[in-house]
């Protein structure tokens, strides 16, 4: 069944009862699931194109809100390449050289390693941010936010479709449309499990939708959260020399 809803308001059965939420909340929430707080993880990424297929190993630091250090483990020459992402800015640090490459705050959407993933998509919490949120649609099972980007954002999109469950308000699926409306990538959410009071996606596969057999696959094989990260951890000594 399907309800028509408000644009500020969406009345929702969330665990034990109802719970007035307004979209910022559900966005919120929805995040929630993705970053929680001391997050330290473990991820492997499968890069696949038409004519060959990449894999690297990830290590990821997060702080839940818009700190994030991820490091490459393997293969090995890409072994110890690393970015930093705190606040507005993101490094990028490559050990062949020995040096420390500022981003501006656009180059939270360029793609990681050549993937289909941004760093935006690993760390930060862009949508909350860059974008305004309003109810598009509810079924009894799931909710629709359509994220409308604010002027002046950093973001090539000009819209976000988030799909969200109902119940859990856990992310199900992301649709990023381009200035004129078009549906260019998506990130889709799996194999969510239980993990310290959230539900989270260990498996996220983002499409390109304008390049047929363009995929990228990511799956934590190890995390935990809560975790006390040391504050040096999100410094540009972090980045050159590791988490420590």
């Amino acid at each position: 069944m399907r309800r028509a809803l408000g644009i500020l308001t969406i009345v929702l059965l969330a665990g034990t009862g109802q719970a007035r939420l307004e979209p910022e909340q559900l966005l919120e929430r929805a995040m929630d699931h993705l970053r929680g707080s001391g997050l330290v993880a473990t991820l492997e990424i499968t890069v696949v194109r038409p004519d060959r297929e990449i894999r690297y190993l990830l290590e990821l630091v997060g702080d839940g809100d818009t700190a994030g250090l991820g490091r490459v483990l393997a293969p090995p020459r890409d072994a110890g390449q690393a970015f930093l992402r705190s606040d507005e800015n993101l490094f990028l640090f490559n050990p062949r050289v020995g040096r420390v490459l500022r981003l501006p705050p656009s180059g939270r959407s360029d793609s990681f390693l050549g993937s289909d993933i941004t760093y935006g998509d690993l760390a930060g919490r862009d949508l909350e941010r860059d974008f305004t949120s309003a109810v598009l649609e509810a079924t009894d099972t799931t909710v629709t936010l359509a994220l409308t980007a604010r002027p002046d954002a950093p973001t090539p999109y000009g819209r976000v479709r988030l799909i969200i469950d109902a119940e859990t308000l856990a992310p199900l699926e992301q649709v990023f449309e381009d200035q004129r409306g078009q549906a260019v990538r998506s990130i889709t959410f799996l194999d969510h499990v239980d993990a310290q009071g959230r539900r989270f996606p260990t498996t996220l596969t983002v499409r390109d939708l304008t390049r047929e057999g363009y995929a990228t696959t990511l799956r934590y094989t190890a995390f935990a959260f809560d975790v006390d990260i040391p504050a040096n951890c999100f410094t540009q000594r972090g980045l050159e020399v590791g988490c420590r």
